[in-house]
């Protein structure tokens, strides 16, 4: 059950430091056939190994370390990652806590039922993905429950665990041991999260264990500053820490979860969750501007943005870009929407069509079909979804990961006795992995080296938002700062455009309109949400996404 406790705005960040500062230790009630007192005491050493590391302040949105780096949306969760990289942990210990942290601190945005996507660079320079994606049940048919009908299998503790098993460096109990604690005793709901849960409320209430979580015993959302207590999902991390992933696809967790569909309607079984795994990302990679752009194929959209930005250096004078805000807004627009539209296209196999839709021949050929300034004239609004951090260490290691529930709170459906949220099928064909439009993704140097790690949240949106800030870097020499805060546009249409109001030179909005596109003003929230790190010879540098929440973490000297 979820305790609520109001607290006076004055007393919400000492809380929360508090908290924080005591979130290595696990108490609370174990889950079944665990004993937990020496994990606990184990963690409790990792505290006092790391007491004298300090972490940059946990509310900033931009940091400079040359130790590392953690940017996420979610402030605890940052903190978190940024105190496992100063215990000792490398980059890919601190993704998995982070990750694990924005399951129990951003849940209308994620959750360890939800998917995710991940890309990895090793210090030896080499390259992987993950595809931690959700699946279709196999038995789902028309007419299942509502809510229930909606369900997928989960893919995120497969995801995390196999980063943990094959780039971590710290026992999986120390690195979830922060999520577990920030779950037990709970943390302050932000503004945007608060917001969300009351959008969601009226669904929320339809289901049981939703309303017991979420919601007050009147039905109304809490607010912000309220404290969110999940017990039963720190039940269900701690059986994850201290039995492995095989707990919650092989064992008691999966018997409830299997328990929970056949009772209600649902289709997600033991066989689908046995069968689950995280597998090897289809990897793309393109180059732009002399750097190489590496990310995931479908089911991810990381194919988008090597696509989009390889389109605008195919073009016939690629500088047009430099000349002004007006070409650059209205050129990188149309780029975006094409890389948008191409994003399920096929040519022969999965393998073929991700060469195909990121070659040069690909680029130059949509190249040719932009409309260009001083030429002749000639979907409906996102549901807001997903989160995304990026995590550097000094040895060189940068993982960038994407996570989400699908449209905001998933399926509004929290599995009974066990704390989180399932997240929206995107498909209806039993067994697949339907794509998403989430695109983590790396740039790296001419060189090899890293160079940006990010990614982003907003469903199509992610991928303009992507895009837009690796140009604004590397064509337009911004700052990784600046690049972020950037003006933004996104397409929703041949040529429409969508442009961040009250955000751009008056005569932007006149130009663009002047070469046949549509412009519609729109508020800065409806923009894509990134949060990355840069790296460069003198440092890294985290930066949370300004139009949200969210922090930028880093080790001091």
């Amino acid at each position: 059950m979820t305790r609520w406790t109001e607290l006076p705005r004055w007393g919400r960040g000492a809380l929360l430091l508090g908290v924080m500062g005591s979130m290595w230790a696990c108490g609370g009630p174990p889950a079944p056939t665990t004993t937990p007192s020496a994990v606990e005491r184990a963690m409790e050493m990792a505290v006092e190994a790391a007491a004298e590391v300090r972490v940059t302040e946990p509310t900033a949105q931009v940091a400079r370390s040359s130790r590392g780096m953690v940017a996420s949306a979610s402030v605890p969760a940052s903190q978190v990652g940024a105190r496992i990289l100063a215990d000792g942990g490398n980059a890919a210990d601190a993704a998995v806590a982070t990750g694990f942290a924005v399951a129990v601190t951003e849940p209308g945005m994620s959750g360890i039922a939800g998917r995710a996507s991940i890309v990895i660079r090793t210090p030896a320079g080499a390259v992987h993905g993950i595809d931690g994606l959700n699946t279709v049940p196999a038995s789902y048919a028309e007419g299942g429950a509502p809510g229930y009908d909606r369900a997928a299998v989960p893919g995120v503790v497969a995801a995390l665990t196999r980063l943990h098993d094959e780039y971590g460096s710290l026992p999986l109990t120390t690195v979830m041991a922060p999520a577990i604690r920030l779950a037990e005793e709970g943390f302050h709901l932000p503004a945007r999260e608060a917001d969300r849960l009351a959008a969601a409320a009226e669904e929320l209430d339809r289901f049981p264990a939703s309303r017991d979580l979420f919601l007050r015993p009147d039905g109304t959302a809490p607010a912000e500053g309220e404290r969110l207590v999940q017990a039963e999902l720190a039940r269900t991390l701690r059986a994850i820490a201290q039995e492995g992933p095989e707990v919650f696809y092989e064992g008691w967790i999966a018997d409830s979860i299997h328990a929970d569909m056949a009772r209600n309607g649902g289709f997600i079984t033991r066989d689908d969750l046995a069968a689950y795994q995280a597998l090897d990302a289809i990897l793309v990679e393109g180059t732009y501007r002399g750097h190489t752009l590496v990310s995931n194929f479908r089911p991810a959209s990381g194919h988008a943005v090597i696509q989009a930005l390889q389109t605008l250096e195919a073009l016939p004078d690629s500088q047009i870009l430099l000349s002004g805000e007006e070409a650059w807004v209205a050129l990188v627009g149309q780029a975006m929407r094409h890389a948008i539209g191409d994003r399920g296209m096929s040519v022969g196999t999965e393998e073929e069509s991700a060469a195909h839709l990121t070659s040069p021949a690909h680029a130059r050929e949509r190249a040719g079909g932009l409309r260009l300034p001083g030429g002749e004239r000639e979907d409906g609004e996102d549901r807001e979804s997903t989160t995304h951090f990026s995590v550097a260490d000094e040895a060189g290691m940068v993982v960038s990961v994407t996570q989400s529930l699908g449209p905001s709170m998933g399926t509004r459906l929290v599995a009974p006795g066990l704390g989180f949220l399932y997240a929206t099928r995107l498909g209806s064909e039993p067994g697949s992995r339907p794509s998403s439009t989430i695109a983590p993704t790396l740039v790296l140097t001419p060189g090899g080296e890293p160079y940006l790690a990010l990614g982003g949240a907003g469903d199509a949106r992610i991928i303009s938002a992507v895009i837009q800030v690796v140009s604004r870097v590397l064509d337009q020499g911004l700052s990784l700062e600046a690049a972020v805060a950037a003006p933004r546009v996104h397409p929703t249409g041949p040529l429409e455009l969508r442009m961040e109001e009250a955000a751009w030179e008056p005569g932007v909005r006149t130009f663009v309109e002047g070469m046949g596109l549509e412009v519609e003003p729109t508020p800065s929230s409806y923009f894509g949400r990134v949060h990355a790190v840069g790296l460069d010879p003198d440092g890294m540098t985290g930066v949370a996404e300004p139009r949200w929440n969210g922090s930028a973490v880093g080790l001091d000297p």
